[in-house]
């Protein structure tokens, strides 16, 4: 009996030794698998932007309206009477679309002027705006659909009396921002994997993750011109030249790209 006690005790030792064997080689072997996933994936994080351009097609303009009486009741009635004549003359330039006049500041005041003695008042109505009286201001902003008319419509809106030109600039249609956009992120993006193949030594990329950092847009402005030694005569059309240019818009991202090493 002493002796198959002991042969039962070295034969169960011998397999508990082995299934440790078994278990030890189990453990290491998917550690060093988990390692090397985890190990081969390489990570780089680069930050770039993109431009893209275009010609505007639209203009916008900016006007200050404005309407004199002896009263703040008559100086807005006249006022009116002016923007009637402003919607009317617009009318074409904006396609029929009064909603691309918008008011965007209103002004009612009392301006008196002291003359010293001696010195006669002037008699109303007179030029200018130094008179005892009320003046009514609205100033508007004009959007011109179609660029080519805005040289046009400042020259019909000189010949009213009442009118200020205080300026025009050229501008994106909405289409033209949506397009433009999409382009500068592409390039952006392009930019960002040009980089990290540069600094991956073209490793195959994967987008992990896109951050759109910053979005711009650099409305470049109108210039006029009048052809030299040009006569101007007053209360007539006079149609300045516009001289557009390019608008930009600039997008800015930050891209994550995972490669195997």
């Amino acid at each position: 009996m002493k002796n198959d006690n002991s042969s039962w005790t070295m034969l169960l030792t011998g397999l508990v030794a082995a299934v440790l064997v078994v278990l030890v080689l189990y453990i290491l072997t998917n550690s060093a698998y988990s390692s090397a996933s985890r190990g081969g994936i390489g990570y780089i994080t680069i930050s770039a932007t993109g431009t893209a351009t275009a010609k505007p097609t639209m203009g916008t303009m900016y006007l200050t309206v404005r309407g004199d009486g002896k009263t703040g009741a008559a100086a807005t009635a006249n006022l009116s009477t002016v923007l009637g004549i402003v919607n009317s003359t617009l009318y074409g330039y904006v396609n029929g679309n009064l909603s691309m006049i918008q008011t965007t500041y209103y002004n009612l005041y009392n301006q008196t002027v002291n003359y010293p003695p001696g010195v006669a008042e002037p008699i109303y109505p007179y030029t200018g705006y130094s008179y005892n009286g009320f003046v009514a201001e609205e100033d508007l902003s004009v959007t011109v659909p179609n660029i080519q008319n805005v040289s046009g419509a400042i020259g019909a809106l000189s010949q009213i009396n009442g009118v200020e030109i205080t300026g025009a600039s050229a501008s994106l249609s909405d289409a033209q921002i949506t397009t433009l956009r999409s382009r500068a992120f592409s390039e952006a993006i392009s930019n960002a994997t040009s980089q990290a193949e540069a600094l991956t030594g073209n490793a195959t990329l994967s987008e992990q993750n896109i951050t759109v950092n910053t979005y711009g847009f650099y409305p470049i402005a109108y210039s006029t011109g009048v052809a030299a030694g040009a006569a101007i005569t007053p209360n007539t059309t006079a149609n300045p030249e516009f001289y557009a240019g390019t608008d930009s818009v600039t997008g800015s991202v930050t891209v994550v790209f995972t490669y195997v090493r």
